[in-house]
């Protein structure tokens, strides 16, 4: 059976660890640095109460930061209801891929790659994201996006993975076995809302 790295490049998709950017294109992105930096503060956050951290510092901590007004309606109701599934925090938990591919594009990591491995967790929490309790201001104020050129290749390679992935489960042909369909499923998300006006709630990953 072919790797995702063989996979992509049959289909013409870059298996480069960082994809080169795209000629000439230089249309800024809807979403401002500031803008994103928030978005991976709350999806931390979202991840955190999944893997049973205690909803209410993390609640405390967003409104005392004036951030709660950046969470969106399902993720309000998933910090402070209390009463979500095993399989709705199992899907919590796959959001750190969403935040780690808008790390990327903030350039608080340095590359992606093919979608073979979930995120390096230890460095996400230990390194890049800010401390529960701490200030929010030096890590959302520092955060830069990329050019539109670096995210719209990424973006692009992104889409045409899931496209092909999706084909093939139409199709009942075997994926990769090394390929994260929810690391690939995730990074189209962040994408999808990185380059739209949907609230987070309400992207649609179509292709």
């Amino acid at each position: 059976m072919m790797t995702t790295e063989e996979w992509a490049s049959s289909h013409g998709i870059s298996a480069e660890e960082t994809v080169p950017p795209v000629d000439g294109y230089s249309e800024p992105y809807k979403r401002s640095g500031e803008e994103v930096a928030i978005r991976t503060i709350v999806l931390q956050c979202v991840v955190a109460v999944a893997y049973e951290v205690d909803p209410f510092r993390i609640v405390d901590w967003l409104k005392s930061q004036g951030l709660w007004d950046q969470v969106s309606p399902k993720e309000q109701a998933f910090l402070t209801t209390g009463t979500a599934t095993e399989e709705e925090r199992r899907i919590a938990q796959w959001q750190s891929e969403a935040e780690w591919a808008l790390l990327w594009a903030i350039r608080k990591v340095e590359s992606l790659g093919l979608p073979t491995c979930t995120c390096d967790t230890a460095n996400l929490v230990d390194h890049i994201m800010p401390a529960l309790g701490s200030s929010v201001r030096p890590f959302v104020s520092s955060a830069e996006l990329r050019s539109p050129a670096e995210i719209l290749a990424e973006d692009d390679r992104t889409y045409n993975l899931h496209c092909y992935a999706r084909q093939a489960h139409r199709t009942g042909t075997a994926l990769p076995e090394d390929l994260i369909y929810g690391v690939l499923y995730q990074r189209h998300y962040a994408f999808e809302w990185l380059s739209g006006d949907d609230p987070w709630d309400d992207v649609c990953t179509d292709t």
